[in-house]
């Protein structure tokens, strides 16, 4: 790899570059660490899971233990990971601009960061189309919405808070009004069924309710057949697994993009912003806050979540089970968030089981690497790359392969560390980014002088 600049832009980068080591906050790569493992519990679905949560609706054939694995991840886990790194990438752009304001002018500053938000979006591209990641990527959603918060950089707590909860509020007000969208349409569905048992003819508009109803269940109770195909795109090969996830790749880069991911993320990433700004995520606030966010956090949390988790089960996984939840969703991911993120600081500051919180804060540190890692390894456990697990697995034993990836990267990134000065994808994101290549390698460490 080739990087050329002017002598003058160089110095000017050479300046503004990656923040030193000494000066890294271990909290934010800590909390970073526990997302970026965290984040596999959801995920490990696409991976190896094509059911969907059609087992659990079953009349009793899956091992109960599938059902206490769902119950546990959708109630502590759904969107909280997804949220405190939208959180930590809010925090990271006022971090890195702000550091780099105090180094050089406005306008390389933005130069640098817009660079290095597109090559997010590049890098997320590159995931979801040739690594083959279900449904698009975060990675991608994350650039486009960070394209916009350079301008919003200056501006106080209060504002960034507004700004995030009607960016929420606007998402919540369009899940409230698909979830009506679906409700009605499983009522009609239940009247054309009435019409079809009758011996009735069916009109246009009651045909197409067949075709909406059906395409829904595709994805909410898939049929055998369904099953039978995603084993089959998932266990081929390499190319038939490209031509069938492409397709999708780019509805979600597109429409799924602006309706679903756009204000999920990025109105949290401006209240990351607003919480650096405060001082929240870098431990300057008093130990009172930390508990303050777990209280209310977890106490507003849990109990949306909880109840979102028994509506859904106790409508037996149908559709109006859980678009039922939908109005509540943000609500409840958010808030349990806010506890988690609490919860973590609060760890960071006390000084426990020290290894850990190092082991912790080397995943975060590179973290690109090991959320590209997890899809790798996974690929090749589930896929038709590797061992064809897809589908073979009950939805308990995914989480052995969790845990076993968690070890993996506990143990692998704090050795990686100790030779290297960036994970191998945050080199090539900096390099790319300042256009000058990064030192990777760390020196060696002078000997003691004689006495």
């Amino acid at each position: 790899m080739t990087f050329t600049t002017s002598a003058a832009t160089a110095a000017s980068h050479t300046a503004m570059g990656p923040v030193a080591e000494k000066k890294r906050i271990m909290a934010l790569d800590l909390v970073r660490g526990v997302a970026v493992l965290g984040i596999l519990l959801i995920n490990i679905e696409g991976f190896g899971h094509p059911y969907g949560l059609n087992e659990l609706a079953a009349s009793g054939d899956a091992p109960a233990a599938n059902l206490w694995a769902w119950i546990i991840t959708n109630t502590l886990f759904e969107g909280t990971q997804r949220t405190l790194f939208s959180l930590l990438f809010g925090a990271g752009a006022i971090l890195l601009t702000s550091r780099m304001e105090e180094k050089g002018s406005g306008v390389l500053v933005a130069d640098i960061y817009y660079r290095r938000t597109i090559w997010l979006i590049i890098f997320g591209m590159i995931h979801a189309y040739l690594l083959l990641w279900d449904g698009g990527d975060i990675l991608f959603s994350y650039g486009i919405a960070a394209l916009f918060l350079f301008p919003l950089r200056k501006l106080a707590p209060k504002y960034l808070f507004a700004i995030g909860i009607v960016g929420l509020l606007i998402f919540d007000a369009q899940n409230t009004y698909e979830a009506g969208e679906r409700t009605e349409l499983n009522a009609n569905y239940i009247d054309v069924q009435r019409v079809l048992t009758s011996g009735g003819e069916l009109t246009e508009t009651q045909r197409e309710t067949i075709d909406d109803w059906n395409e829904e269940m595709e994805w909410v109770a898939p049929t055998e057949e369904v099953l039978q195909r995603r084993i089959k795109e998932h266990t081929g090969s390499y190319w038939e697994m490209f031509v069938a996830r492409a397709p999708e790749t780019v509805e979600a880069h597109s429409r799924g993009l602006y309706r679903w991911q756009f204000l999920d993320v990025f109105a949290i990433m401006v209240f990351g912003m607003a919480l650096m700004k405060l001082g929240v995520m870098t431990l300057r606030r008093p130990t009172r806050i930390y508990w303050l966010m777990v209280i209310v956090g977890y106490g507003i949390g849990l109990p949306v979540s909880l109840w979102e988790t028994m509506t859904i089960m106790s409508g037996g996984f149908d559709m109006v089970s859980r678009v039922a939840t939908w109005p509540t969703y943000n609500l409840g991911r958010v808030a349990n968030a806010a506890g988690h993120l609490g919860l973590l600081l609060l760890f960071c500051r006390s000084g426990w089981l020290k290894r850990l919180q190092q082991s912790l804060a080397a995943v975060g540190r590179m973290a690109l690497t090991n959320y590209i890692m997890q899809t790798i390894i996974c690929a090749f456990i589930f896929w038709g790359v590797g061992f064809k697990l897809y589908g073979v697995l009950e939805r308990y034993e995914l989480y052995y392969v969790v845990f076993a990836i968690w070890i993996f990267q506990l143990i692998a990134s704090p050795i990686w560390f100790r030779y290297c000065k960036f994970g191998p994808l945050e080199w090539l994101w900096r390099s790319l980014t300042y256009v000058e290549k990064q030192p990777m390698r760390r020196m060696a460490q002078a000997a003691p002088a004689a006495e």
